[in-house]
């Protein structure tokens, strides 16, 4: 198999992902994604075994190194297109999802170390890195009404 070439050899036109927490206890999967349109990043249904389900996600996540944070870029519907991004944090240990202040046609995680987030905006096209101090800066973080369920309630992901 050959590599693709730039820009679709980046993690935003991933087909799938699965990243397990660093503690182990914890699996996020996109089994498959598709293009949003013609030429650009894909989106999926993220399965987190946390007990959380979410749509139109991009599978270029990636955990904080403690394994509490999951940062995942999500589509959002504006004038019923499909055009932008918000980055997610979703804090695994108290259920909670919060949304980045920023915009953007699209995100692409780095790096989530020593309470370090680094997340380039736009990787394909003017890019531009934009850091968080995590947990300091989630006063900038809007807190997102999502339903959590039980572990239980949904299926959890295979790990291969």
């Amino acid at each position: 198999m050959t590599e693709e070439k730039w820009p679709y050899n980046l993690p935003i036109w991933r087909r799938a992902h699965c990243a397990i927490s660093p503690d182990g206890k914890f699996i996020a999967e996109i089994k498959n994604a598709y293009e949003v349109s013609m030429s650009n990043p894909t989106s999926g249904t993220l399965h987190l075994s946390a007990g959380l389900e979410l749509e139109y996600c991009n599978p270029s996540f990636l955990w904080s190194d403690d394994s509490r944070y999951l940062a995942v870029p999500r589509f959002f519907s504006r004038f019923g297109l499909f055009r932008r991004q918000r980055l997610l944090l979703i804090d695994v240990h108290d259920r909670i999802v919060r949304a980045a202040p920023v915009i953007t046609y699209y995100f692409q995680p780095d790096s989530f170390s020593d309470e370090r987030l680094v997340v380039t905006k736009n990787p394909s096209r003017s890019a531009e890195k934009v850091v968080w101090e995590i947990p300091a800066d989630l006063h900038q973080f809007k807190r997102v009404d999502i339903i959590w369920r039980d572990a239980e309630q949904i299926n959890e992901p295979a790990v291969e």
